[in-house]
């Protein structure tokens, strides 16, 4: 089979001649280990430093070579795109005060994380904006839509490719939910569910350019807990966020694709209305959540896209990995309706090795019918 028809074979909860594999997101540090080579991809400050300095060109031309390379050198299955900034977009750099911190023409002050490489929001600014020419349209042009163009292209008659949309329109400063959110929450519920559908029913013309590019999913995203539950409570998410959730997916199923979730958190409590509301993969399940326990309460109805915790994968050994992967194959493979990958995404300072040991347990032991007949510690995960 090809990596497009089996993954499509997983999706229907079919059994393909393996289980496939691929990320949701990679960090630079492994693929550039893989490549022998630096790289754009989700390179963070390195990224956003080379689009300051007006290198866009040799920014996307790296990441279009660098993530097909990537793919076909580690025999992926499934292959990320996204928009990448426009051609004319006006980068400003901001005024560097130290090593690590920058002024930009807000007035935010941005701050480099070592741990994370991110460069984040440390706190925001009041000033206006400068006078800006440059708009960009309703709909993404060409220049934005160059890595999916090429991805497709090079790869979409042999790998499944699901787009990650949204656009390019600044730094895009890490933020997270504030304490002003959870106040709206509590205290005007009605208004946040409204928002969130006006933000659902935006999403249209975000999934459009992809759809018509010729992916063959989309994949959705949007953070509901954190490691102990959820954000709030199964009531309170049923009135204001499952609605929207809904109809998000109703019309990434419009245009004829399946819809993939992206959900950070332990999200046991809600699962079920995130099923109900019609998401085709859940992603981002953490060991917390026992993903064998998921497959066999909703096995049916969403495919699992995980079972490697992120944790082991960036501070565990090869045989870690290798236990962890084959306990998922073993309870979650059968019948379909599995992708193996990490229980989030491959994150900075990720050896090789261990992301090695996770592709080649899906490559030599994923294979159906799928035969493990070791006594697995239940369940074998280290971390988060």
């Amino acid at each position: 089979m090809t990596p497009k028809e089996r993954v499509k074979a997983a999706l229907a909860h079919r059994e393909p001649d393996r289980v496939p594999t691929g990320e949701f997101a990679t960090d630079h540090s492994v693929i550039a280990e893989a490549l022998g080579r630096p790289t754009f991809w989700r390179a963070k400050r390195r990224y956003h430093e080379a689009l300051w300095d007006g290198c866009r060109d040799e920014v996307v031309e790296g990441m279009k070579r660098d993530l097909v390379e990537f793919t076909l050198k580690m025999g992926l299955d499934l292959v990320p795109v996204n928009l990448v900034p426009h051609k004319d977009f006006p980068f400003r750099k901001p005024k560097q005060l130290d090593a690590d911190t920058w002024e930009d023409e807000r007035g935010n002050i941005l701050k480099y994380s070592h741990e994370t490489e991110d460069i984040g929001l440390h706190r925001a600014g009041d000033k206006p904006l400068p006078p800006n020419d440059f708009q960009l349209q309703p709909q993404p042009d060409e220049s934005e839509l160059e890595l999916v163009r090429y991805v497709v292209e090079k790869l979409g008659k042999t790998h499944y490719i699901f787009a990650r949309p949204g656009r390019f329109g600044g730094l895009g400063y890490i933020r997270g939910w504030s304490e002003e959110m959870f106040l709206r929450v509590a205290e005007d519920p009605a208004a946040v569910a409204e928002q969130e559908m006006r933000n659902a029913e935006s999403s249209r013309e975000a999934c459009k350019p992809f759809a018509e590019a010729g992916v063959d999913a989309i994949a959705l995203g949007e953070d509901y807990g954190h490691n102990t539950g959820p954000f709030v409570s199964p009531a309170t998410f049923a009135r204001v966020y499952a609605p929207a959730l809904k109809r998000r997916c109703d019309i990434v199923h419009s245009f004829g694709l399946p819809c993939l979730f992206h959900s950070c958190g332990n999200n046991r409590l809600i699962l079920d209305q995130m099923v109900e509301a019609g998401i085709d993969a859940y992603q981002a399940i953490q060991p917390i959540e026992r993903i064998e326990e998921i497959k066999r309460l909703f096995g049916r109805r969403i495919t699992l896209w995980g079972g490697v915790s992120t944790d082991t994968l960036a501070r565990g050994t090869p045989d870690q990995v290798r236990r962890q992967a084959l306990f998922t194959l073993k309870h979650c493979a059968p019948g379909g309706g599995l992708i193996l990958s990490s229980s989030h995404s491959i994150v900075v300072r990720t050896p090789l090795a261990n992301y090695r040991a996770l592709v080649a347990t899906a490559h030599q032991r994923g294979t159906y019918p799928i035969r493990i007949p070791e006594r697995l510690p239940q369940p074998p995960w280290g971390g988060a």
